[in-house]
């Protein structure tokens, strides 16, 4: 008893025990009185998106910037909102701009500002530096355009994305001069004018292509020596086109296409109450069946051993005089069909932004006579509004033969500027 009455408080067992549990005790009940860790989901709803996060944590120290600062971000802000494309480089940008401050260290916003557009223009021209190795985003230029280069990028990855291809030109251009009637040498006053749409859609993937165009040009210019009108139109031409082909080898398809051409205002013959074409007169639709081949890119090489020709003459042989006959229908009935073979040539060179030739050569038989048809359009861009276009359109075609019963080579050459803008 003697013994156990000197051992110390702690050496009991039993003791230790029940010590032990009141520690544990004493700790779960602490922990359940506070919370050491916070976790993101907890305080961040599921539903925002990276982006959208990125942008509050931005703000947020941007807040707490221009409090302790005195600094004013709220361009820097709205700016990084406006350009969501240029996320990544927007807030390398800002990280940028708010390492170069310090509390001690007032800095006007007017260098801020400064400073942040002179990064995100070197940022700019970087890509733009990078993308030009690749001649494939950036057409090559007389005059370098630091917008126009930017838009090649977006369009070139645009078409990275989508198998559909678009585009759209508009011109409205003209020729003027005026003489007065008592000019030494003498001559005419006169004024020209061509108005033009045209556009494609086109659909390139996997085997099958789908090329669409759509055309519309009218152009007039004051006449002089008649004695009937004092203007007559020089153009009109409302087209459709479309050829769809499945790739069978390599550079190899089998395609069918579809040409629609019209008219809807009268030309007149000089000093005559005749028309030499008017209001769908003459219609003419040719369908073929053949082999497409695209050796390189923008050429198009289609031979057709089976082509349908129709033409149609909605007034005919009406009050406005108009002969058939100019369209290989013959006198006193309004249709032509027939039967041949068919080839057409379709090629776009672009050496330069500035510089775009259009060529189209079409060349169809019946067996017995042919037809030939070759337009050459070349346009020179001046700028984003301004354009030049020479036209030249030779034709031959011994189906219609003239009043000396022979075939005669037809031509018709067209020199113009004016307002163009194109559309992608």
């Amino acid at each position: 008893m003697g013994n156990m009455a000197h051992r110390p408080f702690f050496a009991s067992p039993m003791r230790r025990l029940l010590i032990a549990i009141l520690s544990l005790f004493c700790c779960f009940a602490a922990a359940g009185q506070t919370k050491d860790t916070v976790y993101l989901k907890d305080i961040i709803p599921q539903t925002v998106s990276d982006d959208e996060l990125l942008l509050q944590m931005v703000a947020n120290q941007s807040r707490q910037i221009r409090m302790r600062d005195s600094l004013r971000l709220d361009s820097i802000y709205n700016d990084l909102l406006e350009r969501e494309v240029m996320l990544t480089e927007a807030l390398a940008i800002l990280r940028d701009s708010i390492a170069v401050m310090r509390p001690n260290m007032p800095v006007e916003k007017k260098r801020i500002e400064d400073s942040i557009m002179h990064k995100r223009d070197s940022v700019t021209r970087v890509l733009v530096h990078e993308a030009r190795n690749r001649r494939y985003l950036i057409e090559p230029s007389i005059i370098p355009d630091l917008q126009e280069d930017m838009a090649d990028i977006r369009r070139a990855i645009r078409y990275e994305q989508s198998p559909w291809r678009k585009e759209a030109v508009t011109m409205l251009q003209f020729s003027q001069n005026y003489i007065s009637p008592n000019w030494y040498k003498g001559g005419n006053s006169s004024i020209a004018v061509l108005a033009l749409m045209k556009g494609q859609i086109n659909y390139q993937k996997d085997k099958i292509s789908w090329d669409n165009m759509g055309e519309w040009r009218v152009g007039a210019t004051t006449v002089t020596g008649d004695s009937l009108r004092s203007y007559n139109f020089t153009d009109d031409l409302f087209r459709i086109y479309t050829k769809f082909g499945y790739q069978v080898y390599k550079n190899l398809s089998v395609a069918t296409s579809a040409d629609f051409q019209t008219n809807f205002f009268n030309i007149w013959t000089a000093n005559k109450p005749k028309v030499k074409s008017s209001f769908l007169t003459p219609i003419k639709f040719n369908l073929t069946l053949g082999i497409d081949y695209k050796p390189v890119k923008n050429l198009s090489i289609m031979v057709s051993p089976l082509a349908y020709k129709m033409v149609y003459a909605y007034h005919g042989d009406s009050v406005l005089g108009t002969d058939v006959t100019n369209y290989g229908i013959k006198a006193g009935h309004r249709m032509l069909n027939e039967i041949g073979s068919s080839m057409r040539v379709q090629y776009v060179w672009q050496p330069l932004r500035e510089i775009a030739l259009d060529t189209e050569f079409y060349f169809y038989t019946n067996y017995h006579r042919v037809e030939l048809d070759w337009e050459v359009n070349c346009q020179f861009i001046i700028n984003r509004f301004l354009s030049a276009r020479v036209t030249l359109h030779p034709r031959f075609d011994n189906t219609v033969k003239s009043s000396d019963s022979k075939a005669h080579l037809q031509f018709k050459e067209l020199l113009s500027i004016g307002f163009a803008h194109r559309f992608h």
